[in-house]
């Protein structure tokens, strides 16, 4: 009989539901929205699955989606009612495209709507970030989780910044995290087997489900 290795570290990455802007398609990044009935219900869907997989710590956002989120899932799994809330985890700036409907940024600035979609990891819109800012805080912060003795822990954050950890975490390249696409009922999950990264998703609780969920994806 084949031995089974025990995980070093198992991560879950858990999106926050869908909010008001979600659903408008206008963009969030660091400005506040709260969440809509549907992404009430996404984060009541994880919470009742979370509370079963031992997850011992969690850390969280401190914008207002993620604390709606958390105050949720808490319902189920006591542990996210009183999470580790971190500056790092953040959405990405959009900076003076926030507040705006996509399809205005693309019409009223399209100079920098076509700046963004030609280099979407390395373009900053104006006063805000790019994907390789992400990277800098995803790094310290990993290396600073990654000392937690907790074995099982749940990071509540937002698309992007999620992407650019699980990208970080795993060895994945620009081009492999922009293919992401973690929707708001979706949850990643990495366990760490020595030197071995298993990449696996979640959808609304189904799942393990094989690698990253893949697609286009907008801001968070």
């Amino acid at each position: 009989m084949a031995e089974q290795l025990q995980a070093d570290r198992v991560w879950y990455f858990v999106r926050h539901g869908e909010t008001v802007w979600n659903a408008e398609k206008r963009m969030q990044g660091q400005w506040e929205s709260d969440l809509n009935e549907n992404g009430k219900r996404h984060a009541d869907v994880n919470g009742r699955w979370l509370k079963d997989l031992g997850i011992e710590h969690v850390w969280a956002s401190p914008q207002i989606r993620v604390r709606q989120t958390a105050a949720i899932i808490s319902k189920h799994m006591p542990l996210a009612a009183n999470p580790t809330f971190d500056d790092r985890l953040k959405e990405w700036s959009s900076g003076d495209w926030s507040g705006m409907l996509y399809a205005d940024i693309r019409v009223e600035r399209p100079e920098e709507w076509h700046a963004w979609v030609t280099d979407r990891y390395g373009y900053r819109p104006p006063n805000g970030e790019n994907f390789e800012d992400l990277e800098v805080r995803a790094d310290s912060f990993l290396t600073e989780a990654a000392a937690h003795p907790a074995q099982t822990r749940a990071v509540l954050a937002h698309g992007f910044i999620i992407r650019v950890m699980v990208g970080r975490l795993t060895g994945l390249t620009p081009e492999q995290v922009l293919e992401v696409k973690q929707t708001n009922e979706t949850v990643i999950r990495v366990t760490e087997i020595g030197d071995r990264m298993e990449i696996e998703h979640f959808v609304a609780g189904e799942g393990p489900m094989p690698g990253l969920p893949l697609g286009e994806q907008g801001a968070a």
